[in-house]
């Protein structure tokens, strides 16, 4: 039997109805941007925040973000108190005023060098978390298998919050509404450690996984390995930890390549079941709306101690499509 640390990787990776813990185991061009004259602010109309608060560095690339829902990538020319003058590959010199900025964000030299602009801060996988955080201020709705919606936030650059519930057909008293909190911190340039847990509550009770992590790696290109172990409200937490192992890399302006692998070993007087499960596939992402498209996968075996009771087992694997919609929201602060 896949107990409470495999039934919860199930949940949260593929939407799966939850039975009780202890009874079942389951590059092309920007948008064109107004040509006619910007009006200047109202006297006494203050700068947006998110343009105040970025770091403005003359000669260095940023993604831009207009209020009319335009962007745009383009190298810093001049930081005015009214007006901001970009130089762009596809538009030549672009000026914007102040008043019509939305949000300005620094690009790294690689996402400079390649022409991206800032989809994310790869604070997350499909579904597993990443050591990289939210940045302060930005947050994203998520919809996962239809039946799983979520929602986090940045509160500060460390530190996120957010809530997900599952809406699955059938499911009664199994459906659930949780807690997301994670805390990260940079180690090196590179490298993150982070820690969080997966909250979870239900008419059955409670239960979850707390988990630690490191990153290494962009926000666009990253490697992460976890650990986590689950627990629930009544037997507290089990002695076996999951593995998770993931990756991304960004291939293109829009594309990524994503996989995450969790390793699950679950004992009780039943039994044994290990277990490998993930999620690998690609993700769409443009600044504000993202999906993901692959194949969850699932292969593992169950050695029964001879009980006669029945229990849910698997040997030969299985695969099935995978899909989430992000919609992101707020700026950076």
């Amino acid at each position: 039997m896949l107990k409470s640390s495999a039934c919860l990787v199930l949940v949260g990776l593929l939407g799966a109805p939850l039975a009780p813990l202890r009874a079942q185991t389951p590059v092309p061009a920007p948008p064109s941007l107004p040509t006619g004259p910007t009006a200047p602010a109202s006297a006494g109309v203050p700068a947006p925040a998110a343009a105040g608060s970025v770091s403005e560095i003359v000669g260095r690339t940023y993604s831009v973000e207009l209020l009319s829902g335009n962007t745009f990538v383009g190298v810093l020319r001049s930081s005015g108190a009214q007006e901001l003058e970009f130089q762009t590959q596809d538009l030549g010199v672009v000026r914007v005023q102040r008043v019509n900025l939305k949000q300005l964000v620094l690009l790294s030299a690689e996402q400079a060098t390649r022409g991206y602009d800032d989809v994310g801060n790869g604070n997350r996988l499909f579904f597993a978390p990443t050591a990289r955080n939210l940045r302060k201020g930005e947050g994203y709705v998520q919809n996962l298998e239809l039946f799983l919606l979520s929602v986090n936030y940045g509160v500060t650059d460390n530190f996120s919050i957010g809530a997900l519930a599952s809406i699955i057909p059938g499911a009664g008293s199994y459906n659930f509404v949780g807690l997301t909190p994670k805390v990260s911190f940079p180690v090196a340039e590179k490298f993150r450690l982070g820690a969080g847990g997966l909250l979870l509550f239900n008419r059955e009770g409670a239960y979850g996984i707390t988990y630690a992590n490191g990153t290494y790696g962009s926000a666009d290109n990253n490697l992460t390995l976890g650990v986590g172990y689950a627990y629930s409200g009544t037997d507290g937490f089990y002695s076996t930890p999951v593995f998770v192992l993931g990756g991304a890399t960004r291939v293109s302006r829009r594309i990524s390549l994503m996989n995450e692998t969790y390793l699950v070993r679950s004992s009780d007087s039943y039994g044994t079941a290990t277990a490998v499960l993930g999620i690998a596939g690609l993700r769409y992402a443009t600044s504000r709306i993202g999906g993901g498209l692959g194949l969850a996968y699932v292969y593992g075996s169950y050695q029964d101690n001879g009980n006669s009771s029945t229990r849910f087992g698997y040997d030969n694997g299985t695969a099935y499509p995978f899909g989430e919609v992000t919609v992101r929201f707020g700026r950076i602060k």
